[in-house]
């Protein structure tokens, strides 16, 4: 799926606020409490960052595809990607060896993608997001299979399956939202899919949508709720894209339950190579929490916008990796930011993930860009 860039609303502060038991020292952070998106006035300005030189980056061309969506390392040593060909039409499931070979494995229903993962079961997972279906390509021969994802009801136009990770119970998960501006689905759902093909169903309390669902440090399911309509999207956001402070967790049993970000309760962060915990908050900040409770939040240099703005990954080094639509971020745990760019002219990066070769490899998705990138150790 080739996506359009909206006007973006930047989300930092000025400087790392580290926060006690206690409360808040030297100003409150945003994101941290309220229940509401804040507005682009709420946001100081930004910091600078480190631009990387150029020979830092390497890009390898698709061919065959006009845009090229997300990535994962797979277990046989490659980078696996989904792509379209023409508009959403004609779909397919790449791989990409470390040197910058490609391959393509054409998918048997026409869609776009949003969501591609590596399995359990050695398998490549991917979110059909307009076929509203689940699809699984066998590294070994290249088959593929697809598993329908049945609504209780008849899905309003424009309902997706979106995101897709590997569950701690051998299964995997997604959502299926509807997205865009048009009329709010009933109800959002996260969804199972066993190595099986069998899918069920969680219905998300309130008819909320769900995005961007990841594993917890606790062991379940979390995706973030997302602004449902326009009105509640400030400075050109998108409904059903950016995230609001709320949160949805769900158990591997089936037990849904939604909260905010700054619950007490909230256990939704990925642990880090240092044992914290770490969340990238509703208003674009990273916040980090040490296994004492001891809170820190690290102007992140954010977009929120189309770009999972709130997804990150951690590198090699320890850093946090991460994307804005334009640019590649890294992040050190001291909050030191550094920006790499492709070199194309229609650069911008939309993904970011660790390859198998420990090299940082990333999608050149923003303006049609057929290319995959990789971004050289840093020293």
């Amino acid at each position: 799926m080739v996506r359009t860039a909206p006007r973006l609303c930047l989300a930092l502060a000025s400087a790392a606020l580290v926060l006690g038991c206690g409360g808040a020292q030297g100003g409150a952070s945003p994101g941290l409490t309220g229940a509401a998106l804040p507005s682009c006035s709420a946001f100081p300005a930004p910091t600078p960052v480190t631009s990387a030189p150029a020979s830092d980056v390497i890009e390898y061309p698709v061919p065959g595809l006009i845009g090229v969506d997300q990535l994962v390392g797979g277990p046989d040593g490659n980078l696996w990607f989904t792509g379209t060909a023409s508009g959403s039409q004609l779909a397919a499931v790449g791989q990409i060896t470390p040197g910058g070979q490609a391959t393509l494995h054409p998918l048997p229903t026409p869609s776009g993608f949003d969501g591609i993962t590596a399995g359990p079961d050695g398998d490549i997972w991917f979110a059909e997001s307009t076929a509203l279906k689940v699809g699984r390509l066998v590294p070994a021969t290249g088959r593929i299979d697809e598993f329908v994802v049945q609504q209780p009801s008849r899905p309003p136009r424009n309902t997706q399956v979106r995101d897709i990770v590997a569950g701690p119970d051998g299964n995997l998960w997604f959502d299926v939202q509807q997205v865009a501006q048009e009329a709010v689905m009933p109800a959002g759902y996260v969804g199972r899919v066993t190595p099986a093909g069998a899918v069920t169903l969680y219905p998300v309390p309130g008819g909320d949508q769900p995005v961007g669902i990841q594993v917890g440090a606790d062991g379940a399911l979390w995706s973030r709720v997302a602004v449902a309509d326009a009105s509640k999207a400030p400075c050109g956001t998108l409904p059903g894209y950016t995230p609001t402070d709320r949160v949805v967790r769900v158990t591997t049993a089936g037990a849904v339950s939604e909260m905010s970000e700054s619950n007490p309760q909230f256990a939704g962060d990925v642990i880090g190579p240092d044992g914290d915990r770490w969340w990238m908050t509703s208003s674009g900040a990273m916040r980090r929490t040490a296994p004492s409770g001891r809170v820190t939040v690290i102007p992140a240099q954010r977009s929120l916008g189309l770009w999972d703005a709130f997804r990150f990954v951690f590198g090699p080094d320890g850093s946090a990796w991460y994307v804005d639509g334009s640019s590649i971020l890294r992040m050190t745990t001291t909050g030191q930011i550094t920006s790499y760019h492709g070199r194309g002219t229609n650069s911008g990066a939309t993904w970011v993930t660790r390859g198998p070769d420990n090299r940082m490899w990333f999608v050149e998705g923003a303006s049609g860009a057929s290319a995959v990138g990789a971004i050289r150790p840093a020293h």
